[in-house]
């Protein structure tokens, strides 16, 4: 269990197929990391051309009831400051989740992705429950139904959530790999405006 809890990886892949074609440059200019489950010295990110899928990693993203209560509940939440041009507007879409559990009966696993732009109203949450008993990979795709674009015009922060939880007796939910990285992958949706 430990090996494995070592060795695991969670992957969230957000598609979306754009509105329009993305600007022609992007730059993240910023990052803040804080939570249980990143920090800045394990923790990177990128958003490589043609700018539409955001990549995270993160060490420590791991939700066991095999340590006792403070393990039982992982989380990160960043923000990151992006430069692009003028006319632009963009949003995140679908989100999907490959993983591993080891939940036992009468025992759940959770995880829970959510986003909001600074100074905006709204936040698109996805929740999805792994009650058990569980055990294997698991890949789930899931959609933020509120669709939230940044304002037109404007470089706000894109704030994103996400935590990995387990109630019961017995559980783990993190992802069965051998890299040793939590990592999110999200699909940007741009559009001109």
């Amino acid at each position: 269990m430990a090996v494995m809890v070592a060795l695991s990886i969670v992957t969230i892949l957000s598609v979306a197929t754009p509105a329009f074609a993305g600007p022609p440059k992007v730059e993240i200019s910023l990052v803040v990391w804080g939570g249980t489950g990143c920090s800045y010295s394990d923790s990177s990110a990128a958003l490589p051309p043609p700018y539409d899928v955001l990549t995270v990693l993160f060490g420590n993203m791991i939700a066991t009831t095999d340590k006792g209560l403070p393990d039982t509940r992982k989380f990160c939440q960043f923000s990151f400051s992006l430069t692009y041009p003028k006319g632009w507007s963009f949003t995140l879409g679908t989100v999907t989740g490959r993983g591993f559990r080891d939940v036992a009966a009468g025992s759940t696993g959770f995880y829970e992705t959510q986003f909001y732009f600074s100074g905006q109203q709204g936040t698109p949450t996805i929740t999805r429950t792994l009650p058990g008993p569980q055990k294997g990979n698991f890949e789930f795709t899931d959609v933020f139904f509120t669709e939230v674009y940044s304002k037109c015009n404007d470089v706000p922060n894109l704030n994103i959530k996400h935590v990995v939880r387990v109630e019961g007796a017995k559980a783990l939910v993190g992802l069965d790999s051998s890299d040793s990285k939590f990592e999110l992958l999200f699909a940007f949706k741009w559009k001109k405006c």
